[in-house]
């Protein structure tokens, strides 16, 4: 019997097969860039580390950035669209990390063993907070710690309009340069971010999952978050 897709897993089905290619490139110059700060805040969260879960790990850039500061660590990266996973494997290889990886849904994932640090960037608004809490809390050790990371919608009037005139222009120049794109700059990220109320329903959740500890932070005037947390 297969697993009944949700409509979050089938979000990004839509958007991101044949992407993986471009990925890199696409979080950067249409972050402007602070894609590279962001994930430096959360890997400023984590004091040490052994073994990492990097859950939608797409192309292996948190885990490349993680490897770097804890070569010693063993990391594994799940992620659901497999031609991300492929780029993954050679960015990996090339870089002599100590890496697996696996094919599955965050929610759903079969692990094995257990972790002393969860990191994610870009999942929160795609999965069941309780779900996914649930389905990786028995692997992950006490003391251990989580650290998620997503867009936001500013909360500011005045960086909510800026976000809004840039998302238009982004939307407007991404669809005509990577069509392989298209089903997120044709608005649906935007739209997506618009609605994910991932900032204010995870920290409930990480309580709920014997979490503590828990911390909130935007970053860039509200356009993005973290949130990580220390498992009782």
């Amino acid at each position: 019997m297969t697993e009944p897709v949700t409509d979050r897993e089938a979000i990004v089905r839509a958007f991101f097969p044949g992407t993986g290619h471009s990925y890199d490139r696409v979080v950067h110059w249409f972050t402007l860039g602070l894609d590279y700060y962001w994930k430096r805040a959360m890997y400023q969260r984590i004091r040490t580390a052994k073994r990492i879960l990097d859950l939608a790990c797409g192309t292996g850039i948190v885990t490349t950035g993680l490897a770097k500061r804890f070569p010693e660590a063993e990391i594994v990266g799940v992620d659901i669209t497999a031609d991300y996973l492929d780029v993954y494997q050679e960015r990996i290889k090339k870089n002599g990390i100590k890496a697996q990886f696996v094919l599955a849904n965050a929610e759903t994932v079969k692990l094995s063993g257990q972790f002393d640090t969860i990191v994610s960037s870009y999942i929160p608004k795609y999965v069941d907070p309780d779900k996914m809490l649930a389905n990786i809390m028995p692997h992950v050790i006490s003391g251990g710690i989580i650290v998620l990371h997503d867009f936001t919608l500013p909360p500011n009037p005045l960086a909510r309009g800026i976000w809004n005139i840039y998302n238009r222009c982004m939307n407007f120049v991404g669809i005509r340069f990577f069509q392989e794109w298209r089903e997120v700059f044709d608005a649906g990220l935007t739209m997506l971010i618009r609605k994910t109320l991932w900032f204010d329903n995870f920290p409930a959740a990480l309580q709920r999952h014997g979490f503590d500890n828990i911390h909130r932070q935007y970053l860039s005037f509200g356009s993005s978050g973290i949130i990580w947390a220390t498992k009782l």
